[in-house]
């Protein structure tokens, strides 16, 4: 065992002469804009685990601060990057540097604007138990591909939300447009158009789900995004199917359209996280009820026009539901960590098998009054 311990030391003082010799070489103008590199990327986590020496995951503010003053060199830093440093980890008032902290604070000191921005996105989504491994793969990330995919979603809904806006001449107010000759809505009477099951999602109706869906999607599904890649795409677009199929079980009468299905599977994801991870996830206690009580109002909006809304030409209200119970399932099938627990294990075959029993009733209720007739 201390012969292993030894090999670890050398290993990870290897590393720390290497990062140090990549820094000094480095040209500052190509430092500052440029990604971490593999080499550099590599160490970090090297570097913490280096002086962590007690091996609890941790590095207290004093001990990183003698640390740094002692083996500036070792972190790749310059005089200014130091003082920087050393002023970042007396705001911090003591508070222990664990390994995300320690990546955004070295990206910061550092001058890596993009690996911050990065850093901060991933530390709101991501529980602590595991951002060792989603901050190692962030420090290699080079933006290929970039997490656009929500981005010019919310782009593209703001377009058609703008187009049927002056096409309607309706204006901007909380229950319209409602495009009912859109070939993108799902409708009772194009069953057969299948696209639209998906498509739909790209049409708002009324100013505030326009703001929901797109405060969303960007306040938290990009940070997904960035975390866990194309994952959160199946998240959505599951999301979208599954309000769907039960708004044509339930309410096949009236129209769907709008996105909330696909952003109610997002919340639905992040909260179960939280409740989950409660004591790991940073501002527990705000982001939930926050978030409970955001999707609440836009909810409720969906209720009142959907029964009290004065038109004739109505919108379904469970696309919301259908993609909170897609969020809330597939959150535990999509998103189990890179050491799944038997916990996360047995969720995920639980909430496989209720998902198959989900499409299952609602296809057969969609199915139901055609053989009966």
């Amino acid at each position: 065992m201390q012969f292993q311990n030894t090999n670890q030391d050398d290993e990870d003082q290897r590393y720390i002469h290497i990062i140090r010799i990549g820094s000094l070489i480095m040209d500052d103008k190509w430092r500052e804009a440029a990604p971490v590199n593999d080499i550099e990327a590599s160490s970090w986590i090297r570097i913490f685990r280096a002086f962590d020496t007690d091996h609890d995951g941790l590095i207290q503010c004093e001990e990183m601060q003698k640390t740094i003053r002692d083996s500036t060199y070792s972190f790749g830093f310059d005089h200014y990057e130091l003082q920087k440093m050393s002023l970042y980890l007396e705001m911090r008032e003591g508070k222990p540097v664990d390994f995300a902290d320690f990546c955004y604070l070295m990206s910061k000191c550092k001058g890596y604007r993009l690996r911050e921005y990065l850093f901060k996105a991933a530390l709101t989504v991501t529980p602590k138990n595991q951002r060792i491994h989603v901050f190692s793969e962030l420090q290699r990330y080079k933006c290929v591909p970039p997490p656009l995919f929500l981005i010019f979603l919310s782009i593209v809904q703001i377009a058609f939300y703008l187009y049927y806006v002056i096409d309607s001449s309706e204006g901007v107010w909380l229950s319209g447009p409602i495009p009912t000759l859109s070939p993108l809505i799902v409708s009772q009477y194009h069953l057969s158009e299948l696209w639209r099951l998906f498509t739909y999602c790209l049409i708002n109706v009324g100013i505030y789900h326009v703001i929901f869906n797109i405060l969303i999607q960007l306040a938290i599904g990009v940070p997904l995004e960035l975390v866990h890649t194309w994952r959160v795409y199946i998240l959505y677009f599951v999301g979208v199917i599954f309000g769907s199929i039960l708004s044509l079980a339930l309410d096949p009468t009236v129209f769907l359209c709008g996105g909330a299905s696909g952003s109610f599977a997002i919340i639905g994801a992040h909260i179960a996280t939280i409740v989950t991870n409660f004591k790991e996830m940073e501002n527990a206690t705000i982001r939930l009820p926050f978030l409970v009580i955001f999707a609440a109002l836009d909810y409720a909006l969906a209720v009142y026009q959907r029964f009290f809304a004065p038109r004739i030409d109505k919108v379904s209200m469970y696309g919301h539901i259908g993609g909170l119970v897609a969020g809330i399932l597939f959150n535990f099938i999509l998103f189990r960590g890179s050491k799944p627990s038997r916990f996360y294990t047995v969720s995920f075959w639980v909430c496989l098998v209720l998902s198959g029993f989900y499409i299952a009733i609602c296809i057969a209720l969609i199915a139901a009054p055609s053989l009966l007739h």
